[in-house]
């Protein structure tokens, strides 16, 4: 059984709220790696552990979500996982999603994560939509959330700056009808 405590489970992973005691070195490591972070906004500049000890207490005082994705298997921090912007009114929120180690990535544990927040999103949170943003050549990620359902709606032109290039920023979304899982209706 996982030793973090858990949020949100599912068969590979659990998401667990982060604490900067013990994920902080991990996610340090990641956020600083320019292959990790090429198609992020974060890790544009250094990022320290001060810094993201900082962000993570922003995300405690509000409503938002940042969770850690961990592996059942041996409770192994890999990513995090955001619902943000969450608008009570219009029932929508962004979602942002990180793999941060290369190991893990490619076998489903991002997939399942996104499953998971989605779930809770539109089954707890009681949400009408959720939506991500992603740069056009990060081709892994528009793959996972297409996968999941989303719907491209509409592209940023030259939007996202990466690699001495300006590349396009595709916007998804998500409707609650549109969910491919109804059984929780």
């Amino acid at each position: 059984m996982p030793k973090k405590t858990v949020f949100l489970m599912g068969e590979k992973v659990i998401l667990s709220p982060l604490d900067p005691k013990i994920d902080l070195p991990g996610y340090e490591s990641w956020i600083n790696n320019q292959d990790t972070t090429r198609y992020m906004a974060a890790g544009k500049y250094p990022l320290t552990q001060k810094g993201i000890r900082e962000y993570i207490q922003h995300f405690k005082g509000s409503k938002d979500l940042l969770l850690g994705i961990f592996t059942k298997e041996k409770d192994q921090h890999i990513g995090n996982i955001a619902l943000r912007t969450i608008d009570d009114r219009n029932r929508n929120a962004d979602i942002g999603l990180m793999i941060g180690e290369p190991a893990s990535r490619g076998r489903g544990l991002g997939s399942e994560a996104l499953q998971l927040i989605v779930e809770h999103a539109f089954f707890s949170l009681n949400l009408h939509r959720v939506m991500a943003g992603i740069v056009e050549k990060n081709v892994a990620s528009t793959r996972l959330f297409e996968k999941l359902g989303f719907k491209q709606e509409g592209k940023l032109r030259e939007h996202f700056y990466t690699d001495g290039r300006y590349e396009d920023f595709l916007m998804y979304g998500l409707l609650r009808a549109e969910y491919p899982s109804q059984k929780r209706d």
